[in-house]
């Protein structure tokens, strides 16, 4: 009886303490039902995850998962049965040069997102971390190789924001007819679990991965959705063409604007000041305090050359900040010494034959590409209001030549410009033909900046693709 008394005894120590035990294990599955953050990091040996590859593609270093491999790792965990409509993610992520990886979201079946993870500025993919693949690409990463980064993504519906840490870089409303190619039919809002996918065998180290589930009943703050049926954007953004407008001002809005704007659109921005003497920007100083109001942009930096003077004005190392440099042929100092202005009618004198003046315009324009330090010829083949009628008789093929020659010479990208709706077709098809790159872009003058109408249709119709298209280096 001594025995059983002790026996028992045991027993209800133990089922005391198994007790113990269980009701914080109640209590973290309910918080992980009812919105509270918890951990879904892969243990040591992978627990909570099942994976398409081989397990030897996912190590540990210490309390850091490394993806080493091409394989893609599921969340199948307990909580929601690994099935998540709303929802909070932050991850704790560092990558190696070259590395290319991916968050999936709503993942199962068929569908799912994938928020892409790659750091390295010269790498072949172009989209860096943050972009919701095929969606909303972004091209410039806010984080390093090397380098701690937290990636957030939160879903609510049908809105999907994301930032990188803590800037807001992907702000997307799914519309109830998205427009998806048959390749990218699954990516739709559903319910889904998450998975890690790796694209190189560059390690991509993970400290930890916490997420908060959300009522079903939780409410978007955005519900706005751009109507995807008569959309170009998506359209190009679904076959990964870059969707960049490299020359945008902040000009009628402010930075905040702007980035709202172009996460809205899908359109990523390249914004630039107008640098040079009687501009905003003066000198290096200036460049200096110019960038460190760009910090939380989701954006390329870019600097506009005015006038000619501007080569000398700005140091090379200052104008090396900048992820590239533009400059147009617009202003130059005419045959009698008088400044020019080519856009303001008061500033342009057509006092000899106009195609003597036409020569001289083409003349300065090619002076200004082999002398001046420059990525980006913009605002291309600009003529004066009263010149523009004859614009296609005036840039005979002997001009266009000597304009090419000089890209070509000095491996300088030809704009496609919005605003003006130049060059034309035939100075594109020639330019393409000799092996020249392009960029979109707007030169905007206020906010109401378009969605690079003219660009698309040239590209169009002149069959230009995303390898025709200039990339910052």
């Amino acid at each position: 009886m001594k025995r059983f008394f002790k026996y028992h005894n045991r027993m209800k120590t133990i089922k005391y303490l198994l007790m113990i035990a269980i009701i914080p294990a109640m209590v973290a599955c309910k918080k992980d039902y009812t919105g509270q953050w918890v951990s879904i990091k892969p243990g040591k040996s992978l627990s909570g995850w099942k994976t398409d590859g081989n397990r030897k593609d996912f190590n540990y270093s210490g309390d850091t998962l490394q993806l080493t491999g091409r394989s893609t790792l599921y969340y199948s965990g307990r909580i929601h049965e690994a099935r998540f409509k709303n929802f909070e993610l932050l991850a704790d992520i560092k990558t190696e040069p070259n590395a290319v990886a991916a968050l999936w979201i709503h993942s199962g079946d068929a569908s799912g997102y994938q928020v892409l993870i790659n750091n390295t500025p010269t790498g072949e993919e172009r989209r860096k971390t943050g972009s919701l693949s095929c969606v909303r690409n972004i091209y410039q990463s806010m984080a390093a190789d090397g380098e701690w980064f937290t990636l957030y993504v939160k879903v609510v519906e049908k809105h999907i924001t994301i930032k990188i840490n803590n800037i807001l870089v992907v702000d997307y409303v799914e519309p109830d007819e998205p427009y998806r190619t048959e390749e990218n039919k699954g990516m739709r809002i559903a319910r889904g679990t998450f998975a890690l996918s790796s694209y190189t065998d560059t390690p991509v180290n993970i400290s930890s991965i916490h997420l908060r589930p959300l009522p079903d009943n939780e409410q978007p703050e955005r519900t706005d959705a751009v109507d995807e049926q008569k959309d170009e954007i998506i359209r190009l953004q679904q076959v990964n063409f870059p969707v960049i407008d490299y020359h945008v001002h902040l000009k009628g809005w402010n930075r905040e604007q702007a980035m709202a704007h172009s996460r809205k659109t899908g359109i990523f921005y390249g914004v630039a000041p107008n640098c040079g003497i009687g501009f905003p920007v003066t000198s290096d100083a200036d460049i200096d305090a110019y960038l460190d109001t760009t910090q939380n942009m989701s954006c390329f930096n870019a600097m506009q050359g005015e006038g000619r003077e501007w080569p000398t004005t700005f140091s090379a190392e200052a104008r090396e900040k900048f992820d590239y440099v533009f400059t147009d042929a617009m202003t130059f100092t005419d045959h009698k010494g008088r400044r020019t202005r080519l856009w303001m009618p008061d500033e342009v004198w057509i006092d000899i034959d106009r195609e003597q003046y036409m020569d001289m315009i083409v003349d300065r324009t090619v002076k200004v590409l082999k002398e001046e330090p420059i990525s980006i010829y913009v605002n291309p083949t600009f003529l004066p209001e009263q010149m523009m009628p004859d614009y296609d008789s005036l840039w005979t093929d002997a001009r266009i030549n000597k304009v090419i020659e000089a890209l070509v010479t000095k491996k300088i990208a030809l704009e496609i410009n919005a605003r003006y709706c130049i060059p034309h077709e035939k100075i594109i098809r020639a330019a393409k033909e000799a092996g020249i790159r392009f960029t979109f872009g707007t030169n905007n003058a206020n906010s109401d900046i378009g969605k690079l109408e003219y660009c698309i249709e040239m590209m169009q119709k002149c069959g230009i693709t995303d390898r025709d298209m200039f990339f910052p280096q």
